[in-house]
């Protein structure tokens, strides 16, 4: 083995210790194969882990309750390992310029907002969600199996309506869809927001519907519910907040893939990834030990794997320089305030609390228009001078993260740019924070005199303290042509690769990022699929 020296012998080796490679592996040691989890950092999780923003204050990077899918939550029966969800409603608070939009679990509730911004908006939206609903029927997408290809689902479509509708979401602009089926600026926001959250392109670029199809395509793949199942919210969240952050997810994670017996390994940077005639034959970490396997998962990035741990007899020459070569374009910028006390919403409308309203997700963003040329001024390497937002405040649901009665409000921030047209990071990284702080306070007038403590990370500390190539949170762009059997190349779109025993997992594979975990889950299936048929042979 290249003059190493095996340190272990496993069934499978899973690279890379965050959400998804934890669910890739707590399935395979369930299912009785003996493996191994090795993570480059001393904490596993990536953003969905535990970190220490500030002294004694640990939570995750990741802002987005309710994606963590429920069969991996049923099946590794994370409730059992200390799993808890709060289920929040309303589900969202989005700010606008001039009033609320919140998320309830009543849909009654929601349309009448909508009439408010404009009269009839909540039958378009509902007209809209419906079409999507039934596209994701028509398409028959399954999350749960390697995606087909633009070519075949076009070969799906029966019904001119369907045509029309495919063109809409798959090869026009976002902004096209929602102008032909809404009139108020402030739902055409919202669903904005939703569709691109942390994608650098602008609204108008072809095939940024797609990230609508997510829900719908989830739809789909589940079995049939009933119209009052929270699985219908068409807004994100409807599973809840887990108690103790989104990091209580990987901690949750972590409890069952020791029960299983998985052997983790932290601190050990993977150097690259053993193989010889044709098979993988394990991973080598620093130092020069090899961890010794003839199956290995690797639920990393894409561009960090092709470019870093694997040299061209693995995969060819061609794949690997079109995978490393990947542009990713990123713009996550954090945001970690603690507070001596909550400030109030602003104007909250009436009947809602304020406690109702700051334990959901809370959002701020601008206009489409305001959206369309923050982007445009983003990917210039100018930061934007309105950012989007995204935040919890989960001492609300988890007040053990602090001490006394000081509360964390965790932001994510988007539109600041890896790459800036003038100065650098260092020097921006403050300037750009308190920008978010100035823009948080049309929420919650007179934050700035409650902060007795704070963290801001730029994009360039996100990647180096994170792993996330370019402060991309998706491990590259989530368009049609990123996704649909290419992701993250059309040879190696299915989980499986030529070289026999390799399997990619992670949110550079199809379904994508966010913290679904359908990656792991999908790549553990594969793994064991391939290992009872070699069984059989």
């Amino acid at each position: 083995m290249r003059g190493r020296t095996a340190e272990a012998e496993f069934d499978v080796v899973v690279l890379g210790g965050g959400h998804n490679g934890l669910v890739a592996a707590a399935y395979l040691g369930k299912a009785g194969l003996r493996t191994a989890l090795v993570e480059a950092r001393e904490t596993l999780g990536g953003p969905c882990g535990a970190y220490e923003f500030l002294p004694g204050r640990r939570l995750s990077f990741t802002n987005s309750p309710g994606s963590l899918d429920p069969a991996v939550v049923a099946e590794l029966d994370l409730a059992g390992f200390g799993l808890r969800f709060v289920p929040a409603d309303p589900t969202v608070v989005q700010r606008y310029d001039d009033g609320y939009f919140l998320g309830w679990r009543d849909q009654a509730r929601v349309e009448r907002q909508l009439d408010a911004f404009a009269p009839g908006e909540g039958a378009r939206y509902r007209r809209l969600v419906d079409d999507l609903e039934r596209l994701g029927r028509t398409l028959g997408v399954s999350l749960a199996e390697p995606s087909p290809s633009l070519a075949e689902l076009a070969r799906r479509l029966r019904t001119p309506e369907d045509e029309r509708l495919f063109t809409s979401v798959f090869l026009r602009g976002l902004t096209e869809l929602l102008d032909d089926y809404l009139v108020a600026d402030e739902t055409k926001a919202l669903l904005t927001m939703l569709a691109l959250n942390a994608h650098l392109v602008p609204p108008s670029a072809p095939g940024t519907a797609v990230g609508l199809m997510m829900r719908p395509f989830a739809l789909a793949s589940r079995a049939r519910l009933s119209a009052d199942d929270p699985g219908r919210v068409a807004l994100r969240g409807s599973t809840g907040l887990p108690v103790g952050s989104m990091s209580a997810i990987v901690d949750a994670l972590e409890r069952c893939c020791r029960s299983h017996g998985v052997h983790i390994r932290t601190g050990s940077p993977v150097t690259d990834v053993v193989h010889a005639a044709g098979r993988v034959r394990g991973v080598a970490v620093a130092g020069g030990d090899v961890l010794s396997a003839d199956r290995v998962v690797a639920a990393v990035s894409p561009v960090h794997l092709f470019r870093d741990l694997l040299d061209d007899e693995a995969l060819g020459p061609e794949v690997r320089r079109a995978v490393a070569s990947r542009r990713i374009r990123g713009s996550a910028f954090k945001v970690l305030l603690e507070v001596d006390g909550l400030p109030p919403y602003a104007d909250l409308p009436e009947g809602v609390s304020q406690t109702q309203a700051a334990t959901c997700q809370f959002r701020l963003g601008g206009s489409p228009a305001g959206i369309e040329r923050s982007i445009h001024d983003a990917l210039a390497g100018i930061p934007s001078q309105k950012p989007l937002m995204w935040g919890l405040i989960p001492t609300i649901t988890s007040p053990h993260l602090t001490p006394g009665d000081t509360h964390l409000i965790s932001v994510n921030a988007w539109h600041a740019p890896y790459d800036l047209r003038e100065g650098d990071w260092e020097s921006e990284t403050d300037k750009f924070g308190r920008r978010c702080v100035d823009e948080l306070s049309r929420l919650m007038p007179g934050l700035a005199d409650r902060i007795v403590d704070h963290r801001f990370m730029g994009p360039v500390e996100i990647e180096r303290e994170l792993g996330l190539v370019e402060s991309n949170i998706t491990h590259g762009d989530m368009l049609p042509g990123d996704l649909f059997a290419t992701r993250p190349h059309p040879e190696i779109a299915g989980y499986r690769t030529p070289l026999r025993g390799f399997y990619l997992s992670g949110s550079g594979t199809w379904p994508g990022g966010y913290v679904t975990g359908i990656p792991g889950r999908n790549a553990s299936r594969a793994v064991l699929s391939d290992a009872l048929n070699e069984r059989k042979h």
